[in-house]
């Protein structure tokens, strides 16, 4: 694939005779037109296509979020395909055809901050509220200087109905805790949970933890 940064392809994407001319983050590429393979595909590549399917579809549900979270992981590749990759590599298990996804190991974010070893959350308040916490003490006074005004994002998601809740910008790193209202449709759901902290800017994040199960009550 060769790297145009002006000329006939400069601000044009698209076929043009036996080349594919796109614009990758920023930068105009062309490559060579994929020819269309007559051969069965082997069992591997079915199997591999069905893998790619689940992590494809699960990561657009969330594209919002993984474009905060993967944004500077791989400087290569846009923030949705680096977190379909990654959820590939680590997250997808089962036997064909029965693949499916370990959400314990999913991430929606790989970055330079601190996380937090005291996140967690709470047990389901009444109401439909959910008390997520952690302890800003765990950080020195330096790096408490430097990372007090993180942000911290949260993802719910429900696996019977494939809906997600997200938050970004909850609130400080410094505060220690919020109350997260759920909506009513998700009474009574399992929701998965994963949190991470978003510097000021935007710019960077800490790595996603996943924080294990809940139930709302009403």
């Amino acid at each position: 694939m060769g790297k145009i940064h002006s000329g006939i392809l400069s601000g044009v994407s698209g076929t043009v005779g036996p080349v594919v001319g796109a614009i990758v983050r920023g930068v105009a590429t062309l490559r060579s037109k994929p020819k269309k393979s007559t051969k069965p595909a082997k069992e591997s590549q079915i199997q591999q296509r069905s893998k790619f399917g689940i992590a494809t579809k699960f990561i657009r549900s969330i594209k919002r979020m993984v474009d905060v979270g993967f944004q500077a992981y791989n400087k290569t590749m846009s923030p949705a395909n680096a977190a379909v990759q990654e959820l590939l590599a680590n997250a997808i298990t089962g036997v064909s055809p029965n693949y499916m996804i370990d959400f314990p190991k999913v991430k929606f974010s790989k970055g330079g901050l601190y996380d937090a070893l005291t996140l967690r959350v709470m047990p389901p308040l009444p109401d439909l509220e959910l008390r997520i916490t952690w302890n800003p003490a765990e950080l020195t006074p330096e790096e408490a200087a430097k990372y007090a005004d993180d942000r911290i994002a949260f993802i719910l998601y429900d696996e019977e109905t494939r809906r997600f809740i997200t938050v970004l910008g909850a609130a400080a790193r410094s505060v220690g805790s919020y109350l997260l209202s759920i909506p009513f449709v998700f009474e009574g759901a399992t929701l998965h949970v994963w949190a991470f902290f978003v510097n000021p800017a935007g710019t960077d994040v800490s790595n996603s933890q996943y924080l294990g199960t809940v139930t709302p009550i009403m």
